[in-house]
């Protein structure tokens, strides 16, 4: 299978830094949704009480946000509002038979392409129940998860609450977001563990591997590794299911360490797609990435009650076969490149919170029609946002 290689490297890196041959996910059940630094849930024991039954926990989110932007591609406005989320999240972690699902509506905008509004947005990608699944705990370390789960392969989550900024970034493209499949999570200490086996970009098709291993160095630092990716080619293509990338493989390498004040998560990402007459794709292409995301904290939220934070993040990514007319475009055009830089001044008070950013990127070596723009020959696009809501 294509996959091995990468598989092989991925567990040479492991044992280079120290970890045991184990498989990793990047997010355990009991942990969702994960979150970023800048944002947090006001009050996570929330519960539904129901007799001979365990707690069952909720949250609720609901947010809008606002985007003015420059060079908006082809039917895409320049200034917009839309509902960001509008979303119920249910949870049981505890008990023989635990559960996750997350129900409601959604956009997720991603940094250098087209905004689709929430409505179409749900119905053309996840659905309005984007996450839902059964986890079974065997023994103390060990949990086994089947259903609609959070897929792996890079640093950022799927929804904006998640994240330190509102937009997505570039690197976080070239990935999926929620996959269809089976997942075996094991933590023992400071290292976690889990394998799996999905369907990649939500293609229907159980073609897709991943492992992730973590080691915690310290109760500040951690570092990833992980590897995903097709162990069998697949011709589905659609809106959330692009053809090159859901025959991909993805590698990445993730760091982070957080202090009382700033936290900082610097990362790699390689994606590869094997070429295949067979299914259109006629020669290889590959990406290369690295991105630094932070935050600063200004105060303390146990003494003043409120929390504001400096969130920011860089990103470079490149692609090859620039000349090569059969290499599949995976960014702005056959061997494009693309950088940005993003920050989002955050505060919240208790569940409320409001958040503004500024982003801009800047694409290199494009292709005419394929850049930004009605035309497609804008090389760079700001965009400036703005998300309120409730964390509750």
């Amino acid at each position: 299978m294509q996959a091995y290689p990468f598989l092989r490297v991925f567990l040479c890196l492991i044992c280079l830094v120290g970890f045991n041959a184990c498989y990793a996910l990047d997010e355990d059940a009991s942990d969702s949704p994960a979150m970023g630094d800048s944002l947090r849930f006001s009050n996570l024991a929330n519960t539904i009480e129901i007799p001979q039954i365990d707690p069952i926990s909720y949250s609720v989110v609901a947010s809008a946000l606002g985007m003015a932007q420059s060079n908006p591609s082809d039917g895409n406005s320049q200034n917009l509002v839309d509902v960001s989320n509008a979303q119920l999240i249910l949870q049981k972690n505890s008990g023989l038979v635990q559960f996750y699902l997350q129900a409601g509506y959604y956009s997720i905008p991603s940094l250098g392409t087209s905004y689709q509004r929430s409505n179409r947005q749900t119905i053309d990608s996840f659905g309005l129940v984007p996450l839902a699944y059964i986890s079974i705990p065997v023994g103390e370390n060990l949990k086994i998860s089947a259903g609609k789960l959070n897929s792996f392969g890079g640093y950022e989550s799927t929804f904006t609450f998640q994240n330190i900024n509102i937009d997505r970034g570039l690197l976080w493209n070239q990935t999926s977001n929620v996959s269809k499949g089976v997942a075996a999570t094991y933590a023992a200490g400071a290292v976690s563990a889990a394998f799996t086996l999905n369907d990649g970009f939500y293609s229907n098709q159980l073609n897709w591997m991943g492992a992730s291993a973590s080691y915690q160095h310290s109760e500040q630092s951690k570092t990833s590794l992980s590897w995903t990716g097709a162990i069998k080619s697949s011709t589905t293509e659609s809106f959330i299911t692009p053809l090159a990338q859901n025959n991909s493989q993805i590698l990445n390498a993730i760091y982070s360490h957080k202090t009382d004040r700033w936290f900082f998560a610097p990362n790699l990402q390689y994606t590869f797609v094997p070429a295949n007459p067979a299914i259109g794709i006629l020669s290889s292409a590959q990406t290369m990435g690295a991105a630094l995301l932070a935050n600063y904290q200004f105060f303390d939220p146990e003494l003043s009650g409120g929390k504001m934070s400096l969130p920011f993040r860089m990103e470079y990514i490149s692609s090859n076969g620039k000349g090569n007319p059969n290499s599949p475009n995976l960014l702005y055009g056959v061997g494009s490149s693309a950088w940005s830089a993003t920050i989002t001044p955050t505060y919240q008070f208790r569940q409320y919170f409001f958040r503004a950013e500024f982003s801009y990127v800047q694409a290199i070596n494009t292709t005419a029609g394929l850049g930004f723009g009605q035309q497609g020959t804008a090389n760079n696009q700001s965009r400036l946002m703005f998300e309120t809501g409730i964390l509750y």
